[in-house]
């Protein structure tokens, strides 16, 4: 299942914190992102769906219990999105809200094609790597992460 080309939704980029106080108000979904050690946040049952991913916000592993984003979460982060076509929101929280949710925000906007110069403007310390991983899955790039 695809998203409608018209239908692009808002992105709601938030700390843990903050998305642990959020309560959606329509059709929402929350990418909800923790470090590996970390226990789950405590988001709000009214989100239509939650997918909950742990993995370390760095750029390339520097100690051994660094886990890194990989083609697995690129995977998992594009068939959720794609399994709510007709979400109205996305949010996506890590545990400050300034690198991995705005990576994958960002990452998301550039495999579907819509606007990113808000984010860009409101969460500049995105991860470069999240983005990355995420982008080299647009349509002319998609032979980099698919499944063997």
């Amino acid at each position: 299942m695809t998203r409608r080309k018209n239908q692009i939704p808002q992105f709601v980029v938030l700390s843990r914190q903050d998305a642990e106080q959020y309560e959606p108000r329509e059709k929402e979904i929350c990418i909800s992102i923790a470090d590996p050690d970390v226990d789950p946040a405590d988001v709000s049952s009214d989100f239509a769906a939650v997918l909950r991913l742990n993995f370390t916000d760095v750029l390339e592993a520097e100690d051994a219990s660094d886990v890194l984003f990989s083609e697995d979460h690129v995977r998992a982060i594009l068939e959720f999105i794609d399994a709510w076509p007709d979400a109205r929101r996305i949010v996506v929280h890590c545990h400050a809200g300034i690198s991995r949710s705005p990576g994958v925000a960002l990452g998301l906007c550039d495999v579907r094609g819509w606007a990113t110069a808000e984010l860009e403007r409101s969460h500049p310390g995105w991860n470069r790597l999240v983005r990355a991983a995420l982008a080299a899955n647009s349509p002319a790039d998609r032979k980099l992460f698919r499944a063997v």
